[in-house]
């Protein structure tokens, strides 16, 4: 986690979402900024069911899990 960098300034909000700053460095140690999602406001979809992601996991495979047990 020594290339990416959180921030918490500035917080916009996009429909359904928090969106926050994080800078990541590459593998040639290029520095770039991007937003990633803070926060969930609303629903989300996937495949067009309604789907509610878990904001955090321990593994991708439990982040995008479609139960609903983690």
């Amino acid at each position: 986690m020594s290339n990416l960098k959180f921030d918490n300034e500035p917080i916009i909000h996009s429909t359904g979402a928090f969106l926050k700053p994080m800078k990541v460095v590459d593998s040639e140690g290029r520095e770039q900024w991007l937003w990633y999602v803070s926060e969930f406001t609303d629903d989300s979809f996937f495949e067009g069911e309604i789907y509610n992601p878990n904001e955090f996991a321990n593994s991708k495979e439990e982040l995008i899990s479609l139960s609903e047990e983690v």
